[in-house]
């Protein structure tokens, strides 16, 4: 893949990032997900994180209100998550998108509101561990549970598990959804 690779945290892997951090742990799928999300780099690519506002302000409810983190730890989390985007290879501020317009008929709203914004943003690579919330009649199944993909009419996502995703981008690769045909046939990581 040439030019950057615009990336789509699921915001699972942003709390699961920081429950690692908590607990102590260095170097879990997640945390380094959020560390190329964080550095704009993943081996020498160029990585521009895709978010929206949306995405920023459910994951302080669920910070704030659902977990009890103290307002003044969260403010600059969601300031540094923002920051990211703002500060990546193309340096794009969070995007403002509106959800429901039922493009994807995925039955959570907060998951319809993600990949809409994976699309809006131009994102090739959305990454969430809640796999088969993003499965839709959209979708080519290449690994069932770890790798799909989204086709719109002019675009191709590919939606990945957490593990799957730091290990390519861990190895500075990212599979062309184009060339993926199943998990042992994906170029550059076999």
């Amino acid at each position: 893949m040439t030019g950057v690779l615009n990336l789509c945290l699921d915001l699972n892997v942003w709390c699961a990032a920081f429950l690692a951090d908590r607990r102590g742990a260095d170097d879990t799928a997640a945390q380094s997900l959020v560390r190329i999300a964080r550095t704009g780099r993943a081996e020498g690519m160029p990585v521009q994180l895709v978010i929206s506002w949306g995405m920023l302000t459910r994951l302080r409810k669920v910070l704030e209100i659902d977990w009890r983190v103290p307002r003044p730890t969260v403010d600059p989390i969601i300031e540094a998550i923002a920051g990211y985007a703002r500060l990546g290879a193309v340096a794009a501020a969070p995007h403002l998108t509106l959800g429901g317009m039922g493009l994807f008929p995925i039955r959570d709203i907060e998951d319809a509101h993600v990949i809409e914004t994976a699309i809006a943003g131009n994102a090739q690579l959305l990454v969430t561990a809640n796999f088969d919330d993003f499965v839709t009649t959209k979708s080519r199944i290449v690994e069932p549970g770890r790798i799909a993909v989204v086709e719109t009419a002019t675009t191709r996502l590919v939606v990945a598990h957490p593990f799957r995703a730091a290990a390519w981008l861990g190895r500075g690769l990212f599979p062309d959804p184009n060339m993926i045909v199943a998990p042992d046939r994906v170029p550059g990581l076999n």
